[in-house]
């Protein structure tokens, strides 16, 4: 990378904060999670330019890996976005109390079918 200011080849490249100065930027962002954010700052050595650029994960879409995960993920983000988009506390605790008794019955009929 050349310095826009004097063309200098002389550019060092730092992330952060709370990231070693010799993280490599992929791996930073292979670790970021939604709504982490980073700072990447750059330095020419040769005549001092800098700039600093405010990096924000808005959204991870995962493609690769087990079938399985992805797809349990990609139902969770639908059901997070749907949960956020209602605004009726009423509904939610309605929502809530069914998912507790749903969980309450399966586990109530996998430990009875444990002493079968």
């Amino acid at each position: 990378m050349e310095c826009p200011d004097c063309g200098g080849s002389q550019i060092s490249r730092e992330v952060g904060p709370g990231w070693s100065p010799s993280t490599r930027l992929v791996d930073v962002f292979v670790d970021l999670e939604e709504g982490d954010g980073i700072t990447l700052h750059r330095q020419c050595w040769t005549c001092g330019w800098h700039e600093d650029r405010e990096i924000a994960v808005t959204e991870i879409e995962a493609e690769h890996g087990d079938p399985e995960t992805v797809a349990h993920q990609q139902r969770l983000t639908e059901l997070v976005d749907e949960l956020e988009a209602i605004e009726d506390t009423e509904t939610l605790k309605a929502i809530h109390r069914d998912v507790r008794h749903r969980q309450s019955t399966d586990i109530a009929a996998t430990d009875a079918g444990d002493g079968e």
